[in-house]
Protein backbone atom coordinates (compact mmCIF):
# COMPACT_ATOMS: atom_id res chain seq x y z
CA UNK A 1 0.00 0.00 0.00
CA UNK A 2 1.35 3.41 -0.94
CA UNK A 3 4.33 1.96 -2.83
CA UNK A 4 6.17 4.49 -4.98
CA UNK A 5 5.91 3.57 -8.67
CA UNK A 6 7.99 6.31 -10.27
CA UNK A 7 9.54 9.70 -9.62
CA UNK A 8 10.60 12.66 -11.74
CA UNK A 9 12.79 15.49 -10.46
CA UNK A 10 14.38 18.54 -12.05
CA UNK A 11 16.42 21.51 -10.77
CA UNK A 12 14.65 24.82 -10.20
CA UNK A 13 16.20 28.09 -9.07
CA UNK A 14 12.93 30.03 -8.83
CA UNK A 15 12.22 31.66 -5.46
CA UNK A 16 9.10 33.78 -4.87
CA UNK A 17 9.71 37.40 -3.82
CA UNK A 18 7.59 36.72 -0.72
CA UNK A 19 9.26 33.85 1.21
CA UNK A 20 5.98 33.04 2.98
CA UNK A 21 4.53 31.97 -0.38
CA UNK A 22 6.50 28.73 -0.12
CA UNK A 23 8.62 26.79 -2.59
CA UNK A 24 5.77 24.91 -4.27
CA UNK A 25 4.67 23.17 -6.28
CA UNK A 26 1.29 24.88 -5.99
CA UNK A 27 -0.36 23.45 -9.09
CA UNK A 28 -2.44 20.28 -8.81
CA UNK A 29 -1.40 17.81 -11.57
CA UNK A 30 -4.01 17.07 -14.26
CA UNK A 31 -4.46 13.41 -15.21
CA UNK A 32 -6.00 12.67 -18.61
CA UNK A 33 -6.16 9.01 -19.56
CA UNK A 34 -2.50 7.95 -19.98
CA UNK A 35 -0.95 11.38 -19.51
CA UNK A 36 -0.12 13.52 -16.47
CA UNK A 37 0.40 17.27 -16.85
CA UNK A 38 2.41 19.03 -14.15
CA UNK A 39 3.27 22.73 -13.83
CA UNK A 40 6.06 23.81 -11.51
CA UNK A 41 6.30 27.08 -9.60
CA UNK A 42 9.05 28.37 -11.89
CA UNK A 43 7.10 27.57 -15.05
CA UNK A 44 8.42 24.14 -15.98
CA UNK A 45 5.54 22.30 -17.67
CA UNK A 46 5.81 18.53 -18.09
CA UNK A 47 3.71 15.93 -19.87
CA UNK A 48 4.46 12.53 -18.35
CA UNK A 49 3.40 8.99 -19.14
CA UNK A 50 1.04 8.09 -16.31
CA UNK A 51 2.22 4.47 -16.09
CA UNK A 52 6.00 4.88 -16.30
CA UNK A 53 6.56 8.54 -15.41
CA UNK A 54 8.66 9.03 -18.54
CA UNK A 55 8.75 12.56 -19.94
CA UNK A 56 6.78 12.73 -23.19
CA UNK A 57 7.34 16.44 -23.74
CA UNK A 58 7.99 19.60 -21.74
CA UNK A 59 8.15 23.40 -21.97
CA UNK A 60 10.21 25.79 -19.88
CA UNK A 61 7.97 28.87 -19.74
CA UNK A 62 10.73 30.99 -18.17
CA UNK A 63 13.15 30.34 -21.04
CA UNK A 64 10.68 30.11 -23.91
CA UNK A 65 8.01 32.71 -23.16
CA UNK A 66 8.93 34.95 -20.24
CA UNK A 67 11.89 37.26 -19.71
CA UNK A 68 10.68 39.69 -22.37
CA UNK A 69 10.15 42.70 -20.10
CA UNK A 70 9.81 43.80 -16.48
CA UNK A 71 6.84 45.33 -14.70
CA UNK A 72 6.87 48.55 -12.63
CA UNK A 73 8.31 46.70 -9.60
CA UNK A 74 11.15 45.18 -11.62
CA UNK A 75 9.63 41.71 -11.57
CA UNK A 76 8.86 39.49 -14.56
CA UNK A 77 5.94 41.14 -16.36
CA UNK A 78 4.02 38.07 -17.47
CA UNK A 79 4.48 35.39 -14.80
CA UNK A 80 2.40 35.40 -11.59
CA UNK A 81 4.82 37.07 -9.12
CA UNK A 82 4.83 34.21 -6.61
CA UNK A 83 5.04 31.49 -9.23
CA UNK A 84 2.86 29.48 -11.60
CA UNK A 85 0.06 27.74 -9.71
CA UNK A 86 -2.71 26.93 -12.20
CA UNK A 87 -3.70 23.42 -13.26
CA UNK A 88 -3.90 22.49 -16.92
CA UNK A 89 -7.31 22.15 -18.57
CA UNK A 90 -7.57 19.25 -21.02
CA UNK A 91 -10.20 19.82 -23.70
CA UNK A 92 -10.20 17.03 -26.26
CA UNK A 93 -6.79 16.99 -27.95
CA UNK A 94 -5.62 20.28 -26.45
CA UNK A 95 -4.14 21.23 -23.08
CA UNK A 96 -4.87 24.82 -22.02
CA UNK A 97 -2.60 26.59 -19.54
CA UNK A 98 -2.32 30.22 -18.35
CA UNK A 99 1.21 31.13 -19.52
CA UNK A 100 1.14 34.90 -19.94
CA UNK A 101 2.62 37.54 -22.17
CA UNK A 102 3.04 38.43 -25.81
CA UNK A 103 5.00 35.33 -26.82
CA UNK A 104 2.56 32.77 -25.45
CA UNK A 105 -0.61 34.61 -24.41
CA UNK A 106 -2.51 34.68 -21.13
CA UNK A 107 -4.03 31.37 -22.32
CA UNK A 108 -2.05 28.91 -24.40
CA UNK A 109 -3.23 25.61 -25.90
CA UNK A 110 -0.72 22.82 -26.46
CA UNK A 111 -1.28 19.66 -28.45
CA UNK A 112 -2.02 16.88 -25.97
CA UNK A 113 0.41 14.39 -27.50
CA UNK A 114 3.23 16.51 -28.95
CA UNK A 115 3.30 19.71 -26.89
CA UNK A 116 3.09 21.85 -30.03
CA UNK A 117 1.35 25.23 -29.54
CA UNK A 118 -2.08 25.17 -31.18
CA UNK A 119 -3.26 28.68 -30.31
CA UNK A 120 -2.77 31.55 -27.87
CA UNK A 121 -5.07 34.34 -26.65
CA UNK A 122 -4.63 37.75 -24.95
CA UNK A 123 -1.37 39.41 -23.94
CA UNK A 124 -2.11 39.82 -20.23
CA UNK A 125 -0.08 38.50 -17.31
CA UNK A 126 -1.17 34.96 -16.52
CA UNK A 127 -3.22 34.08 -13.43
CA UNK A 128 -2.70 31.76 -10.48
CA UNK A 129 -6.20 30.37 -11.18
CA UNK A 130 -7.13 27.52 -13.51
CA UNK A 131 -9.32 28.05 -16.61
CA UNK A 132 -12.69 26.29 -16.80
CA UNK A 133 -14.77 24.97 -19.74
CA UNK A 134 -18.36 26.20 -19.86
CA UNK A 135 -21.41 26.43 -22.09
CA UNK A 136 -22.80 29.91 -21.50
CA UNK A 137 -25.52 31.69 -23.49
CA UNK A 138 -25.48 28.76 -25.90
CA UNK A 139 -21.77 29.12 -26.68
CA UNK A 140 -18.94 26.81 -25.64
CA UNK A 141 -16.35 28.93 -23.84
CA UNK A 142 -13.08 28.87 -21.94
CA UNK A 143 -13.59 30.97 -18.80
CA UNK A 144 -10.73 32.15 -16.64
CA UNK A 145 -8.76 34.89 -14.98
CA UNK A 146 -5.88 36.76 -16.51
CA UNK A 147 -3.83 38.92 -14.17
CA UNK A 148 -6.31 41.77 -14.51
CA UNK A 149 -9.72 40.50 -15.68
CA UNK A 150 -12.12 37.59 -15.84
CA UNK A 151 -12.78 36.64 -19.45
CA UNK A 152 -14.77 34.30 -21.64
CA UNK A 153 -13.08 33.03 -24.80
CA UNK A 154 -14.90 31.42 -27.71
CA UNK A 155 -13.79 27.78 -27.55
CA UNK A 156 -13.78 27.53 -31.35
CA UNK A 157 -12.21 30.81 -32.50
CA UNK A 158 -10.40 31.64 -29.20
CA UNK A 159 -11.54 35.23 -29.53
CA UNK A 160 -12.63 37.37 -26.57
CA UNK A 161 -16.40 37.17 -26.01
CA UNK A 162 -16.71 39.15 -22.78
CA UNK A 163 -14.62 40.52 -19.94
CA UNK A 164 -15.02 41.70 -16.36
CA UNK A 165 -12.24 44.01 -15.10
CA UNK A 166 -10.68 42.82 -11.84
CA UNK A 167 -7.93 45.01 -10.46
CA UNK A 168 -5.84 43.26 -7.82
CA UNK A 169 -2.63 44.24 -6.06
CA UNK A 170 0.31 42.55 -7.84
CA UNK A 171 -2.33 41.18 -10.26
CA UNK A 172 -2.93 38.31 -7.84
CA UNK A 173 -6.00 36.68 -9.34
CA UNK A 174 -6.09 33.36 -7.50
CA UNK A 175 -9.62 31.95 -7.21
CA UNK A 176 -10.83 29.67 -10.01
CA UNK A 177 -14.18 30.82 -11.50
CA UNK A 178 -17.30 28.92 -10.45
CA UNK A 179 -19.81 28.13 -13.22
CA UNK A 180 -23.52 27.76 -12.40
CA UNK A 181 -26.08 27.67 -15.20
CA UNK A 182 -25.40 30.84 -17.26
CA UNK A 183 -23.58 32.53 -14.40
CA UNK A 184 -19.91 32.96 -13.56
CA UNK A 185 -19.03 33.59 -9.92
CA UNK A 186 -15.97 35.80 -9.53
CA UNK A 187 -14.05 35.86 -6.23
CA UNK A 188 -10.66 37.02 -5.07
CA UNK A 189 -8.44 39.54 -3.28
CA UNK A 190 -10.91 39.68 -0.36
CA UNK A 191 -13.47 41.41 -2.56
CA UNK A 192 -17.19 40.55 -2.38
CA UNK A 193 -18.23 37.49 -4.36
CA UNK A 194 -19.84 38.66 -7.60
CA UNK A 195 -22.21 36.80 -9.92
CA UNK A 196 -22.14 37.61 -13.64
CA UNK A 197 -25.02 36.63 -15.90
CA UNK A 198 -23.73 35.72 -19.39
CA UNK A 199 -26.29 36.30 -22.14
CA UNK A 200 -26.61 36.73 -25.88
CA UNK A 201 -27.77 40.20 -26.95
CA UNK A 202 -28.09 41.15 -30.61
CA UNK A 203 -25.85 38.30 -31.67
CA UNK A 204 -23.15 39.28 -29.17
CA UNK A 205 -22.21 37.75 -25.83
CA UNK A 206 -22.46 40.11 -22.86
CA UNK A 207 -22.02 39.95 -19.09
CA UNK A 208 -24.11 41.65 -16.44
CA UNK A 209 -23.58 41.77 -12.69
CA UNK A 210 -26.67 40.24 -11.00
CA UNK A 211 -25.58 40.15 -7.36
CA UNK A 212 -22.69 40.86 -5.02
CA UNK A 213 -22.20 39.55 -1.47
CA UNK A 214 -19.54 40.81 0.95
CA UNK A 215 -20.21 37.91 3.37
CA UNK A 216 -18.00 35.84 1.07
CA UNK A 217 -14.78 37.75 0.44
CA UNK A 218 -12.39 35.04 -0.69
CA UNK A 219 -8.66 35.29 -1.22
CA UNK A 220 -7.11 31.85 -1.80
CA UNK A 221 -10.03 29.40 -1.62
CA UNK A 222 -12.28 28.49 -4.54
CA UNK A 223 -15.89 28.00 -3.35
CA UNK A 224 -17.90 24.87 -4.20
CA UNK A 225 -21.47 24.43 -5.45
CA UNK A 226 -23.86 22.56 -3.14
CA UNK A 227 -27.52 22.22 -4.15
CA UNK A 228 -27.71 25.52 -6.06
CA UNK A 229 -25.79 27.28 -3.30
CA UNK A 230 -22.22 28.43 -2.96
CA UNK A 231 -20.11 27.45 0.05
CA UNK A 232 -16.81 29.28 0.46
CA UNK A 233 -14.28 30.60 2.95
CA UNK A 234 -14.59 34.27 3.88
CA UNK A 235 -11.09 35.62 4.43
CA UNK A 236 -12.23 38.56 6.59
CA UNK A 237 -14.24 36.66 9.20
CA UNK A 238 -12.41 33.31 8.78
CA UNK A 239 -15.79 31.60 8.50
CA UNK A 240 -17.47 29.35 5.97
CA UNK A 241 -20.35 31.09 4.23
CA UNK A 242 -23.28 29.68 2.26
CA UNK A 243 -24.96 31.82 -0.41
CA UNK A 244 -27.94 31.18 -2.70
CA UNK A 245 -26.65 31.20 -6.27
CA UNK A 246 -30.02 32.39 -7.52
CA UNK A 247 -30.48 35.39 -5.22
CA UNK A 248 -27.04 36.08 -3.76
CA UNK A 249 -28.49 36.00 -0.24
CA UNK A 250 -26.55 34.48 2.67
CA UNK A 251 -28.23 31.43 4.21
CA UNK A 252 -25.67 30.71 6.95
CA UNK A 253 -22.25 31.54 8.37
CA UNK A 254 -20.18 29.02 10.30
CA UNK A 255 -18.14 29.35 13.46
CA UNK A 256 -14.64 30.82 13.07
CA UNK A 257 -12.70 28.42 10.89
CA UNK A 258 -9.13 27.96 9.68
CA UNK A 259 -6.47 30.59 9.15
CA UNK A 260 -5.58 31.41 5.54
CA UNK A 261 -6.52 28.39 3.46
CA UNK A 262 -9.30 25.79 3.59
CA UNK A 263 -9.58 22.97 1.06
CA UNK A 264 -13.27 22.29 0.30
CA UNK A 265 -14.68 19.13 -1.29
CA UNK A 266 -18.21 17.81 -1.69
CA UNK A 267 -18.42 14.10 -0.87
CA UNK A 268 -21.96 12.78 -1.25
CA UNK A 269 -24.21 14.56 1.22
CA UNK A 270 -21.28 15.95 3.20
CA UNK A 271 -18.77 18.75 2.76
CA UNK A 272 -15.17 18.11 3.80
CA UNK A 273 -13.26 21.20 4.92
CA UNK A 274 -9.52 20.82 5.58
CA UNK A 275 -7.74 23.82 7.08
CA UNK A 276 -4.10 24.71 6.42
CA UNK A 277 -3.35 23.70 10.02
CA UNK A 278 -4.40 20.11 9.27
CA UNK A 279 -7.85 20.05 10.89
CA UNK A 280 -10.63 18.27 8.98
CA UNK A 281 -14.22 19.33 9.65
CA UNK A 282 -17.12 17.41 8.13
CA UNK A 283 -20.34 19.36 7.75
CA UNK A 284 -23.75 18.51 6.36
CA UNK A 285 -24.25 19.55 2.73
CA UNK A 286 -27.30 21.50 3.80
CA UNK A 287 -27.77 25.04 2.44
CA UNK A 288 -30.33 25.84 5.14
CA UNK A 289 -28.15 25.48 8.23
CA UNK A 290 -24.56 24.94 9.31
CA UNK A 291 -24.20 21.58 11.05
CA UNK A 292 -20.91 19.98 12.09
CA UNK A 293 -20.83 16.18 11.80
CA UNK A 294 -17.29 15.54 13.02
CA UNK A 295 -13.79 16.92 13.48
CA UNK A 296 -10.38 15.25 13.22
CA UNK A 297 -6.75 16.34 13.38
CA UNK A 298 -5.16 14.84 10.25
CA UNK A 299 -1.81 16.62 10.20
CA UNK A 300 0.35 17.75 13.09
CA UNK A 301 2.85 19.74 10.97
CA UNK A 302 0.04 21.46 9.09
CA UNK A 303 1.15 23.82 6.31
CA UNK A 304 -1.35 22.18 3.94
CA UNK A 305 -1.76 24.29 0.81
CA UNK A 306 -2.84 21.64 -1.68
CA UNK A 307 -6.38 20.63 -2.58
CA UNK A 308 -7.38 17.36 -0.96
CA UNK A 309 -8.82 14.62 -3.18
CA UNK A 310 -11.55 12.05 -2.56
CA UNK A 311 -11.50 8.91 -4.72
CA UNK A 312 -14.10 6.31 -3.80
CA UNK A 313 -13.87 5.94 -0.03
CA UNK A 314 -10.32 7.25 0.22
CA UNK A 315 -9.12 10.72 1.14
CA UNK A 316 -5.70 11.90 -0.07
CA UNK A 317 -3.87 14.78 1.59
CA UNK A 318 -0.54 16.30 0.55
CA UNK A 319 1.27 17.56 3.61
CA UNK A 320 4.56 19.44 3.62
CA UNK A 321 6.61 16.24 3.45
CA UNK A 322 4.16 13.39 2.87
CA UNK A 323 1.20 12.20 0.83
CA UNK A 324 -1.25 10.58 3.25
CA UNK A 325 -4.22 8.37 2.41
CA UNK A 326 -7.19 7.89 4.76
CA UNK A 327 -10.03 5.43 4.40
CA UNK A 328 -13.43 7.02 4.90
CA UNK A 329 -16.36 5.22 6.48
CA UNK A 330 -19.68 5.36 4.62
CA UNK A 331 -20.83 7.80 7.31
CA UNK A 332 -18.07 9.89 8.78
CA UNK A 333 -20.27 11.77 11.23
Amino acid sequence: MGKELWRQTYPSTFAPPDPTAGKGPNSTPTVDRDHVYMLGLGGMFHCLDAKSGHILWKHDFAKEYWGVEKDATGDEAWRPPCGASASALVDGSQVIVPVGGKKAGAFTAFDRDTGRILWKALNDRSSYASPMPASLAGTKQIVGFTGKRMVGLDAASHGLLWEFPFTAMFEQTIVTPVIWKDRVIVCGEVKPATALEISSEGGKIAQKEVWKNADLSAYLVTPIVVKDHLIGFDQKSRRLTCISLATGKTTWNSERFGRLFVSLTLAGDQVLALSDSGDLTVIAADPKEFKTLGKWKLSEPGAIWSQMAVVGNRLYIKEKEYLTCYELNSKVG
